[in-house]
């Protein structure tokens, strides 16, 4: 479920008049007055709360769960639970997107105190926060004691930063938790939107991203780095994790305990990374890919699939490292002798 401190519904909607709006059909004559209070994801279901399913496997996830209804194609209908109401769409994907937009149409445009007022009259800082020039606090944030923030840096609404941090000139947090003791330097975008389009037959469809962002305590973002708030869920960054310049972590990424990220990583969507990991720089990970705890990834390695922990990776495609460095040194041995050949 969307939280309320960041984003403002316009819900519930009734079934019948989604339905319509989407272009969708309600299958088997459901109840087309049920009210629908939210949208959420399959993974993380909520009350009378509208999803969309893929597969048949996605489809039966929900058993028991409380959502109200799904959006499928008419192939997947069969495999909604009983109880769970099927919108038929060609395109749920799509589809649902469209359903966020309608309960959601400011997500993303609202984060900051309204008028010519900076520190927002219903945000709370308490006694011994210290701010720079320019600092803008929106509505219903909270900054714990003995944290700085420094000149033009933008809290959004309903932040919810710890004790004896620090926010570096000219960044930006919103739809954010913060822990205590976390350092976020000069630049830093926590909050923004998510990378979240779905193809449709009349174009790209922006999907409303509607989850949170984690900094969990003692971490610390370098400069200029951007982390995204999850699509449904959240964006995890873990204790004590250290984050480089220009770091990349794309929506509903969870980062582990202690993890180092040296500049420039990258990620795409859903990635976890487990405690201990340290990836060197400028490494890029494809989406949904997990890589074990302790893992040591060199730079400029690209991962496109799982990496067990507690081992050594480098190359693109990154692999154990051992396996790269034979095959760097055949690679070698094969150009000096055509060199020696052509000579």
């Amino acid at each position: 479920m969307t939280d309320p401190r960041f984003y403002d519904s316009r819900g519930p909607l009734a079934l019948g008049d989604l339905a319509k709006a989407i272009g969708a059909t309600i299958f088997d004559g459901a109840d087309a007055s049920f009210l629908i209070q939210d949208v959420s994801s399959v993974d993380e279901p909520g009350p009378a709360s509208l999803c969309y399913a893929l597969t048949d496997a996605h489809a039966r996830r929900l058993a028991g769960a409380p959502v109200a209804a799904v959006i499928v194609t008419s192939d997947v209908a069969a495999a909604v639970p009983p109880g769970i109401t099927a919108l038929i769409h060609p395109e749920p994907a799509a589809a649902f997107a469209q359903a966020g937009a309608l309960f959601f149409p400011d997500a993303g445009r609202d984060i900051g105190p309204r008028g010519d007022t900076l520190i927002d009259p219903t945000a709370v800082l308490e006694p011994g926060v210290t701010r720079e020039p320019g600092v803008v606090v929106g509505p219903g944030a909270r900054i714990g004691a003995g944290t700085h923030l420094a000149a033009y840096a933008v809290i959004g609404r309903g932040v919810c930063i710890g004790r004896n941090g620090y926010v570096g000139p000219h960044a930006c947090v919103a739809y954010a938790l913060v822990g205590d003791r976390v350092t976020i330097l000069s630049g830093v975008r926590i909050g923004t939107d998510g990378f979240g389009f779905v193809p449709g037959r009349s174009g790209l469809h922006k999907v409303p991203q509607l989850g949170r962002v984690i900094v969990q305590d003692d971490a610390e973002i370098g400069a200029n780095s951007c982390i995204d708030r999850g699509a449904l869920g959240d964006t995890v960054i873990g204790e004590g994790a250290k984050l480089d310049n220009m770091v990349h972590v794309a929506h509903n990424c969870r980062i582990g305990r202690y993890v180092i990220l040296a500049a420039q990583v990258g990620m795409a969507g859903s990635v976890t990374i487990g405690d201990g990991a340290i990836l060197g720089g400028q490494v890029g990970i494809a989406d949904h890919r997990t890589i074990g705890p302790g893992a040591r990834i060199a730079a400029t390695s690209g991962v496109t699939k799982d990496l067990p922990g507690g081992a050594d990776y480098g190359g693109r495609p990154a692999q154990p490292i051992a396996e790269w460095r034979r095959e760097v040194a055949a690679v070698r041995r094969l150009a000096k002798g055509k060199k020696q050949r052509d000579d």
